[in-house]
């Protein structure tokens, strides 16, 4: 294989999954031969993965469930023993809820340690219907299966230093996680290295839909985001950095202990909380980040999910990046991934976005279109699939103008 890589998702694809009924399936790979800038990085497998994608389309098209597609299979595939009660549901929402009967069917192909994995999975909210996880063989241009499971929850491995029996009786016990979160529990280090080579996934998804909006839970993701960056004062000179560059009113910053109350223990509680300064003629002043603007207080919120995979290598899921943000600060944004001193890690970023002029920022690889059809049955597709797009032309301008679909048509009212 060409390079020893980091953490990096080269491909993603569910289907019968909330609004997709169809199987939907996102590549960030291109060919080694196209001629690309520093968003995208060398692979294993001798061609090039995108660290940058952007999900664009109308309102309710789509764009939220397909970054939850990626999302759960996160958490299931890592921490569903660890989160999931013996009695819990699989939280896995099929096709509008009418297809219970039917799976949901999960693949990703993600690479690491110099090696390209493949995990797959079938799901019912009340049973694991199969899992696969296999590896890359060069010498076979095949994928060979690690380890497996079956419907009856029967683990099998070959040639892979697993201990096969104690995963099985932990799945059996918790029917509703997957073997690779039973296998982490084990302590093994094969699967400790398979998870490493997925990289640390940051969100601002759930199940719900984006969970940081500055809205009823502010203060509680101002709370979470500024103990993150008190148990990891490295990275708070950086934080200062981008916080002053974007807001010309800013002129420092810092995580201080403050008394508040919490309504749920009935009690005050001290907690870190981030605070900013302000230059004001001649004088500094200090007050909390939360009376700051709602643009200012969001953009803390989504370095607090950049910087983790910018230090340890991974992919943040990020839905509305330009949510209360002013549009020339999203550019900035995706620079800090095509940055090769801000990210060494080769960490990558998949976001959707309503401020369409950032098309004309991204390459046709790194553009997903998704739309709803009448059926309300959404659609995705890569603009590198649209056959006749050119790569010097003006996305924006072309989509504004319908040329790619996935636009908004609303009626009058």
């Amino acid at each position: 294989m060409g390079v020893t890589s980091l953490a990096m998702i080269r491909h993603f694809e569910f289907g019968n999954f909330c609004s997709y009924r169809e199987t939907v399936a996102i590549s960030f790979a291109v060919s080694a031969s196209v001629n690309t800038d520093h968003s995208f990085a060398p692979s294993v497998s001798n061609d090039q993965v995108s660290l940058l994608m952007g999900v664009f389309g109308a309102n309710a098209s789509g764009k939220t469930n397909l970054l939850k597609g990626l999302v759960f299979l996160s958490f299931f595939l890592r921490h569903s023993y660890q989160h999931l009660g013996e009695k819990d549901p699989i939280p896995v929402d099929g096709f509008f809820h009418l297809s219970q009967a039917n799976p949901v069917s999960f693949k990703v192909e993600f690479e690491g340690n110099g090696s390209l994995y493949r995990y797959e999975c079938e799901l019912l909210p009340s049973t694991v219907v199969s899992e696969k996880l296999s590896q890359f063989h060069l010498e076979t241009g095949h994928f060979r299966t690690l380890m497996a499971r079956d419907a009856e929850g029967k683990v099998t491995a070959r040639d892979f230093d697993v201990d096969r029996v104690a995963i099985s009786r932990l799945i059996k016990d918790r029917p509703n996680a997957s073997m690779f979160a039973a296998g982490l529990l084990t302590g093994s280090e094969e699967i400790a290295r398979i998870d490493r080579a997925f990289g640390v996934v940051e969100t601002n998804v759930n199940r719900s839909g984006k969970k940081d909006g500055v809205s009823d839970n502010e203060l509680q993701s101002l709370i979470e985001a500024a103990a993150y960056f008190d148990s990891n004062p490295h990275l708070a000179e950086n934080l200062e950095e981008r916080l002053i560059a974007a807001d010309l009113g800013i002129s420092g910053f810092t995580i201080k202990k403050t008394t508040l109350f919490d309504a749920n223990k009935q009690r005050e509680e001290d907690v870190p909380f981030p605070f900013v300064r302000h230059r004001v003629e001649g004088a500094e002043v200090e007050f909390p980040l939360a009376l700051e603007s709602s643009g200012t207080k969001r953009l803390f919120l989504v370095l607090r999910r950049f910087f983790p995979v910018l230090t340890d290598g991974g992919i943040a899921v990020i839905d509305e990046m330009e949510s209360d943000m002013h549009p020339h600060l999203i550019p900035t944004l995706l620079d800090l991934f095509a940055d090769l001193e801000l990210n060494p890690k080769k960490a990558q970023l998949l976001f959707t976005c309503h401020h369409v002029e950032i098309l004309n920022r991204l390459a046709k690889e790194q553009i997903v279109l998704v739309e709803k059809d009448a059926n309300c049955v959404s659609h995705a597709k890569r603009l590198s699939d649209i056959p006749g797009v050119r790569r010097e032309e003006n996305f924006f301008a072309r989509y504004n103008a319908g040329y790619y679909g996935a636009i908004p048509q609303p009626a009058v009212f």
